[in-house]
Parts: structure tokens; C-alpha cells; sequence
């Protein structure tokens, strides 16, 4: 008779178990997630993103189709993709989108014009740049991304859906929810955003920009590993360390970089720290 009352009371336990994770996962999928904040002159960005080659420092005439293919990344990051490659011009893409979607809650639908997201771009709105803009949202919607990244793991496309309407171009696009899990405390970036738009037409110094506004205070890079994780491909040694270096004194350029180094095959660069300011870098 005890044991019965034992496995009865073990029976009630597991059922009482069951009633809070369903509760759990149901206040999960209801509740209302909204993007962390970041000035507008910012862009935010997971550091998954900027510290491997999901978004290759390569022109579009050079992309491939990717396989279940595992990226160059940085040591704690795993990135596999499915799906035609992204390049420097997909991140200004998905940058803009998160940006003029950022005031809504992930998972619900956000609504813009073409013309409207090739302005936040800082592009020119004639008829080429919004087949470009289509056709990267596009991309973005029909990639599969496979990220662990701090014993998180997200899959799944980096635009969940959207509608188009022809006539006025106007979007309607949703984001996944689950996002907001690449962007857990110190997992993500605020970029300058003029900065950037400086470098324009310049991928690799793009890649550089990005992958260094990731660490505050870098530290030194092989040149190889830099070849890598900006997905060039310049397959001579010699060729990616002159781009590099012409990347390098792009980021001195536009005040990003105060110095650099390349000494033989390790680069080692220096940040303009700037002061600190509420709500800044992170």
C-alpha cells in the first residue's frame, strides 16, 4: 500500500512538473520580445555575425551556393550555412531591416517601402537598386543559418517571411522571434553606421571594420585567419595582405582605426577609444 501511495505521489509530481513547463513554454511563445536598444546612428549586430564568414567580404558576381557548409569563424562560434552566399551588401540589407523594424516586437509583421529601406541604406532609389534590394531579401529569407554561439544554438532563415505589393513596393516582412537569442548580454555590436556607409564599394575593408568594432580592444590577428573569417577569396598570401593593407588605412581613413601593424604575418590594430556615453558601445 505504501509503495502505491509512493508511485501515486511520484505520478502527481511528474504531472505538477508537466503543468509548469507548459505554462513556461506558453508564456515564451506569447510574450512580447523587443531588439535590446542602440542609438540611431548605430546598427546592431550578433558578434556571430561579425566574427566569421556568413557575410563574406566578396562581390556579388562571385557568390556561390553553400551546402550545409560550415564557415570560417572565430574560436566559440559555429556557423553552418545553406543557401546562396551572403555578402557585405546582405548585412547593410539585414542591417537596415532590423534598424526600421527595431521599435516592434520580433514576430510581428513590420511595414516599409522599398523606397523607404534604400534611403536608410543611403542608396539611390532608381529601378536597379530595387531589384538589388529585392533580390538580397530574398537571400536572406531563403538562407538557413545554423549558429551555437554560448551554448545557444539558432536555426533557422535571417528574414522568416514577408509580402510585396508591385505597385507601390511597399513591404510587409517578419522577423523570427528566436533572434533575439543572438543577442544575449555582450553577444552583439553597436556599429557605426557612417562609417560604414563610408566604406561602401570597399567589402573587404567592411568585413575588417566589422569584425574589429567587435572587440573593443582587439587583439592581434594572423593575416590568415583574417583571409578566412572575411571569406575572401584571394587565394594568394601576398594579394589578400596588400588588399588587407589598403583595408587597413581605409579604417585609419574614416577615424576608426588610429594604427596598425602588420609585422611579417600577425596584424595588430589600434582603436580610436572614444569617451564613453550611455547606452553606447557594447
Amino acid at each position: 500500500m505504501e509503495k502505491l501511495s509512493k508511485a501515486a505521489f511520484l505520478q502527481s509530481l511528474d504531472e505538477r512538473c508537466e503543468k509548469m513547463k507548459a505554462i513556461a513554454r506558453e508564456r515564451e511563445e506569447t510574450a512580447v520580445i523587443h531588439l535590446p536598444f542602440w542609438p540611431d546612428q548605430k546598427r546592431g549586430t550578433p558578434n556571430s555575425f561579425l566574427r566569421s564568414a556568413l557575410f563574406a567580404a566578396i562581390q556579388s558576381k562571385d557568390r556561390v551556393y553553400l551546402k550545409e557548409t560550415v564557415l570560417f569563424s572565430q574560436q566559440g562560434i559555429t556557423v553552418k550555412f545553406t543557401g546562396e552566399q551572403l555578402n557585405q551588401e546582405d548585412l547593410d540589407v539585414w542591417e537596415t531591416i532590423l534598424y526600421l523594424a527595431k521599435q516592434h516586437p520580433l514576430g510581428t509583421e513590420c511595414s516599409f517601402t522599398a523606397y523607404g529601406i534604400l534611403k536608410a541604406l543611403g542608396l539611390s532609389t532608381g529601378g536597379d537598386q530595387h531589384e538589388k534590394l529585392h533580390s538580397s531579401i530574398i537571400r536572406l529569407t531563403a538562407c538557413a543559418v545554423e549558429i551555437k554561439y554560448e551554448g545557444v544554438t539558432y536555426f533557422g532563415s535571417l528574414i522568416e517571411s514577408g509580402v510585396k505589393d508591385e505597385v507601390s513596393s511597399h513591404y510587409v516582412i517578419s522577423l523570427n522571434r528566436k533572434l533575439n537569442r543572438l543577442f544575449g548580454d555582450h553577444h552583439w555590436t553597436a556599429i557605426d553606421w557612417q562609417q560604414r556607409l563610408l566604406l561602401r564599394r570597399k567589402p573587404l575593408a567592411q568585413a575588417l571594420h566589422a569584425y574589429f568594432s567587435s572587440h573593443e580592444h582587439p587583439y592581434p590577428v594572423n593575416i590568415s585567419t583574417l583571409q578566412e573569417l572575411t571569406g575572401s577569396r584571394n587565394t594568394q598570401k601576398a594579394g589578400f595582405k596588400r588588399h588587407c593593407r589598403a583595408a587597413l588605412d581605409s579604417l585609419i581613413n574614416i577615424g576608426f582605426l588610429e594604427s596598425y601593424t602588420m609585422d611579417t604575418d600577425l596584424v595588430t590594430v589600434k582603436r580610436i577609444q572614444k569617451k564613453p556615453r550611455i547606452n553606447g558601445h557594447h
